[in-house]
């Protein structure tokens, strides 16, 4: 099952609160409500742009596959790439807990990364 999972890429941005900045973009509260929940099978174009924008990522960021139970070749399969793991979800609170003289190497690598 192919949806769309905002909310884990606001957690990767550390957006503390995703229905308000979508109604600050412009979307409405019914289709940002929906588009949190993964209440929705398709998205305006539009708003993709704007959220896409918003979280300086691409359209495929915010897709996510889940196999169903009928998938045969899963390891081959296309959409392969949108499998997602929870890995990331919790960088926010590994650099809570970080020392801080560490947070000066984790600044060094984020800016190499950034200019590659």
């Amino acid at each position: 099952m192919l949806i769309i999972n905002l909310q884990r890429v606001f957690a990767l941005r550390g957006i503390q609160n995703p229905f308000t900045e979508l109604l600050k973009i412009g979307v409405s509260r019914p289709t940002a409500s929906n588009l949190l929940n993964n209440h929705v099978l398709s998205i305006k174009s539009d708003y993709l742009e704007k959220i896409c924008e918003l979280l300086n990522c691409e359209p495929n960021d915010l897709y996510e596959w889940k196999p169903s139970g009928k998938t045969a070749n899963v390891e081959n399969h296309p959409l392969k790439g949108l499998q997602r793991d929870n890995s990331t979800a919790n960088i926010n609170q590994m650099l809570r807990n970080l020392p801080l003289d560490k947070l000066r190497q984790v600044e060094s690598l984020l800016d190499g990364l950034k200019n590659d």
